[in-house]
């Protein structure tokens, strides 16, 4: 599953979780199987179980990073499902800014002329989403900026202004948007 994807953060955290449990296993495994080889912890296979241990730490932490957030429910997703076919609608992110702090943004819309988003958490901060996002996109070069909705029932009527589909000579402009949000996600 790729990132923007609505389910990617069930999917991620899924992943993360099993990875953090393998490299925690194969811990486990070697330095047991060296101490009931050896009858010390002072033996050959010491060395690979504490290698393991980096990728374990980077998968939890990892883990941990994105275990707080959840996708939006399923029902208003399937309201902007027509987006999501038109290939307009991101899901499922989380925007980290240059200081490395997270904010959910449970959906990203592109159009020709900026970006919509909704974020239903009220602990994590919209102006930091905005500015980087924002600031993203004029590094780049694309004329485009995001406005941010935490009320529902406002987003949707913003959204229903926006015409399904992207315009001939607006589809590069869109694509590139569309790039920059996915790089400034985790």
């Amino acid at each position: 599953m790729k990132k923007g994807q609505y389910g990617y953060l069930k999917h991620r955290q899924n992943h993360l979780f099993r990875m953090t449990l393998f490299c925690a296993g194969a811990v486990l495994i070697l330095a047991a199987i060296g101490f009931l080889i050896w009858h010390t912890r002072f033996n050959i296979l010491m060395m690979p179980a504490m290698l393991c241990v980096i990728p374990l730490a980077n998968f939890m932490a990892s883990y941990l990073a994105v275990v707080s957030y959840h996708s939006a429910p399923k029902e208003r997703h399937d309201v902007l499902l027509e987006y999501e076919n038109a290939d307009m609608l991101l899901s499922d992110l989380i925007i980290v800014d240059s200081n490395g702090k997270r904010s959910g943004l449970d959906f990203a819309l592109i159009y020709k002329n900026g970006i919509v988003g909704f974020q239903s958490r009220t602990k994590d901060s919209k102006d930091s989403i905005e500015i980087t996002i924002n600031d993203a996109l004029k590094r780049r070069g694309i004329p485009m900026r995001i406005k941010v909705y935490r009320d529902w029932e406002e987003f949707l009527a913003r959204v229903s202004e926006i015409p399904v589909g992207i315009e001939e000579d607006s589809v590069k402009r869109v694509q590139l948007a569309r790039e920059t949000v996915l790089n400034a996600a985790m």
